[in-house]
Formats: structure tokens, C-alpha cells, sequence
């Protein structure tokens, strides 16, 4: 009998071995496998932005940055003020700033060389400039949103995800720079429950370290703005009751102008 048992027991530990090397021969190498990332899909910025609809067009307006955003022409920052760029013709489109709207729309389409989104940006531009001359504002603010995706789309679909991410970057920068700097002018704590963004902070943080490209990570002005992202996410983790105060506030305008005053370098 226990004879027996023994030679069972012995099979079934042979079948398990062979079941796990056959298992192991369907894996990636190694080095496949090292090789594998994965990018998180990020939500748009216009989420913090809702906070816009209960505010007059005078008080956006006072928001709009008076100076364009401008870096050398370099693709990391070009995917990055293309971003900010984004935000900033959200912000001036709902603030019916048509001098704005234009400047910006010429400075979006002066990066698109290195990115590859010629045709994207400079349809979005071309759109832009009609609605913007028979003043419709709404179709402008819906315009804007589609093309957005469709950018964002195109840097997903070409497996672009650095710059993907990079020009995420810039927009949810910029947006929440620009929507706590609106929310400090008249503080109430009910409106900053918009800035409680925790997973898409998370999720950004989590896609710039996957960035392994060197001439992204090796750059100081990358691992600077890097450092003050994690430094937002952990005040957007610090929220009390979905809620932020003044101070925090003000941090985040500081860290967010930071990021931005980095990849002017």
C-alpha cells in the first residue's frame, strides 16, 4: 500500500513539473517581459473646469494668462505647452476672449512639427478661427473638445504615450493652476471639491514614471517637474472632506507654476 502511495504521489509531482516548465515556455523573455509598460488612458481636464460654469464671463477673463505660454522648440516641451496651450483656449474660449483665442491658436499650431499632428492641430486651428470670427462660443467650447481627443487619440493609437502623457501633463497643470487661482479670488469651500482629482493624479504620476525614454528622464527640467507633480498629488490626497483650504490652494498654484516655469528652461 504504501508502495503504492509512493509511486503516486511521485507521478503527480512529475506531472506538476512538467505542467509548470510547459508554463514557463509560454512567457515572455525576459527581456520582452522588461520591456512591457503599461500607460493608464487619462480623463480630461474639463472635469476640473466645471467649476467655470458658475462664474461670470468677466471673472474667467481675469483668469486667462496674460502672457502666452511659450517654451524652445524641443518635443517634450512641445508636447507638454501643447497641453497647456489646450487649457489656456478652454479658458479663453469660455471667457469670450477672442484675442486670446487667436494668439493661442497660432502658437498650438507652431508645435506640431515634432509631434507628428500637423493635420490634427492645424484642423483644430482652421475650426477655431472660423468660430471664432462669427463668435459662437458654444460650438467653439464643443469644437475644442473634439479636437482635443482626436489629438489625445492620435498619440494613443501611435503608441505615443510619452508625449501622450507629457501634453496630459501640461493640460491638468494648467487647469488646475488656473481653476484654484479663479477659486482663491472668491474662496468657498464647496467649489474647490472640483480640484479632488485623486486618480487622475495618480495615474499620472504612475504614467511619467514610465517614461524610460533618455532623452525625456535625463533631462533636469523632467525629473524637476516630476518631483513637484508627486508634491500636488499628495495635497490633492489631502483633501478634507473632498475640500481644500486657502493654503492649499495656494500650494497648488505655486507647485503648478513651478512645473511650468520648469519646462521653460
Amino acid at each position: 500500500m504504501k508502495t503504492r502511495l509512493i509511486i503516486v504521489l511521485t507521478v503527480l509531482v512529475l506531472v506538476s513539473i512538467m505542467g509548470c516548465k510547459k508554463k514557463a515556455n509560454t512567457l515572455p523573455a525576459e527581456e520582452v517581459s522588461a520591456a512591457i509598460t503599461t500607460y493608464a488612458p487619462l480623463p480630461t481636464f474639463k472635469e476640473v473646469f466645471r467649476v467655470l460654469d458658475q462664474l461670470q464671463v468677466k471673472d474667467i477673463t481675469a483668469a486667462i494668462p496674460a502672457t502666452l505660454y511659450k517654451t524652445k522648440q524641443e518635443e517634450v516641451r512641445n508636447a507638454f505647452s501643447l497641453g497647456v496651450l489646450t487649457a489656456d483656449a478652454t479658458l479663453a474660449a469660455k471667457g469670450r476672449n477672442k484675442a486670446r483665442l487667436g494668439d493661442i491658436s497660432s502658437q498650438m499650431m507652431n508645435l506640431t512639427a515634432l509631434l507628428g499632428l500637423e493635420n490634427e492641430v492645424n484642423q483644430m486651428g482652421a475650426d477655431m478661427k472660423t468660430l471664432i470670427e462669427k463668435e459662437k462660443w458654444e460650438d467653439l467650447e464643443k469644437a475644442l473638445d473634439v479636437h482635443k481627443q482626436k489629438v489625445e487619440d492620435k498619440l494613443w493609437d501611435s503608441e505615443s504615450y510619452d508625449n501622450y502623457t507629457l501634453m496630459l501633463m501640461g493640460g491638468w497643470v494648467e487647469a488646475a493652476n488656473r481653476v484654484a487661482w479663479l477659486i482663491k479670488q472668491n474662496y468657498s469651500a464647496d467649489k474647490t471639491k472640483v480640484l479632488d482629482q485623486k486618480g487622475t493624479f495618480n495615474s499620472l504620476v504612475g504614467n511619467l514614471k514610465q517614461i524610460k525614454a533618455e532623452q525625456i528622464v535625463n533631462q533636469p527640467e523632467f525629473k524637476e517637474a516630476l518631483s513637484l507633480v508627486e508634491q500636488i498629488k499628495a495635497i490633492i490626497q489631502a483633501d478634507k472632506d473632498k475640500t481644500y483650504s486657502l493654503q492649499q490652494l495656494d500650494e497648488i498654484i505655486k507647485l503648478t507654476d513651478q512645473v511650468k516655469t520648469a519646462f521653460q528652461k
